[in-house]
């Protein structure tokens, strides 16, 4: 009898143990279940994006002519030097033949010889800067020898090798942009395409007109940049919005879906621009992505948006 009346006070006892036992496990477990990453929202947008063939190009001069010897003798008079500017119609040199130099030990008394002892003259026949002079005072040049050459400074372009796969999109007439070792960009056109396609390395050359007169030197290394691809309006994110595998050749972004969960979105990648990055498929306009704080979440994670998100 003793031992009935000591199990029915111990009774209530471990029911209200138990009970609060229970209720402490409850609430643990339900400020685990409470916890939120904090998250920074965006909304996907659209951009303008570009594919561009990068390619590199040399300067050179299309307009180049050359001064002949038209005679066989001395150099005797010759200003020129490299570098400098020479008109149409101008004076170069003037040459005596071994002939009018042994004139002049004849007695000088002798007139009718003096019309004969006047050196020949050397012109030019076209105008441009002096890039070669190959002669100078006292020597002997043969009738045919090339003395210099004449470079024309507005004859100046831009040549460049294309693999002949983009035939369709580099052509006569586009649009590109050069980029110089300083830094500095233009936009130039593509002025000419040659219709011969090298055997070994199968590019074909195109020549680029520089616009506003530029002073390059011949032989410059300059890069070219063609568009061969563009979307307009695109479905795009920033770079930190997507995440890939080792491999990259998966990608997703994690979705803000009732303002408090992240679900895992697959997504295909297309073109990049800077920090931008083209969505093809996975997304609509407007939908709100998250950009920091996605890193490790786990689908359908539970988050709060800081106040900072878009």
């Amino acid at each position: 009898m003793p031992n009935r009346n000591f199990i029915l006070l111990m009774y209530p006892s471990l029911l209200i143990f138990f009970t609060a036992c229970g209720s402490k496990k409850k609430v643990e477990e339900e400020k685990i279940t409470s916890v939120k990453t904090a998250v920074t929202v965006i909304q996907s947008g659209s951009q303008n994006f570009s594919n561009y063939l990068q390619l590199n190009g040399s300067t050179h001069f299309q307009k180049k002519m050359v001064v002949r010897a038209n005679i066989t003798g001395y150099i005797v008079a010759m200003p020129w030097k490299l570098g400098n500017h020479i008109k149409s119609g101008s004076l170069f040199c003037t040459i005596k033949t071994k002939e009018q130099d042994a004139l002049k030990n004849i007695d000088s008394r002798e007139p009718s010889l003096k019309q004969f002892q006047t050196p020949i003259k050397v012109m030019t026949s076209a105008s441009g800067n002096f890039t070669a002079i190959n002669y100078s005072k006292g020597d002997f040049v043969n009738e045919g020898d090339v003395l210099a050459t004449i470079t024309d400074p507005s004859s100046l372009v831009l040549l460049v090798n294309v693999p002949y796969e983009y035939h369709r999109s580099v052509y006569k007439g586009r649009s590109c942009l050069v980029k110089f070792p300083d830094g500095k960009n233009i936009t130039a056109t593509i002025q000419e395409e040659i219709p011969f396609v090298d055997s070994a390395t199968q590019t074909q050359s195109y020549l680029i007109r520089i616009p506003g007169n530029q002073v390059l030197p011949e032989n410059l290394n300059l890069i070219v940049q063609i568009p061969v691809k563009q979307k307009i309006s695109a479905t795009a994110l920033p770079l930190e919005a997507i995440q890939t595998n080792e491999t990259q050749d998966k990608f997703w972004v994690m979705k803000l879906v009732n303002d408090s969960i992240a679900v895992k979105v697959p997504v295909t990648v297309g073109l990049q621009k800077d920090s931008m990055r083209e969505i093809l498929t996975g997304l609509d306009m407007m939908d709100k992505i998250i950009v920091k704080g996605a890193y490790g979440l786990a689908d359908s994670s539970l988050v709060r948006i800081e106040p900072d998100s878009k």
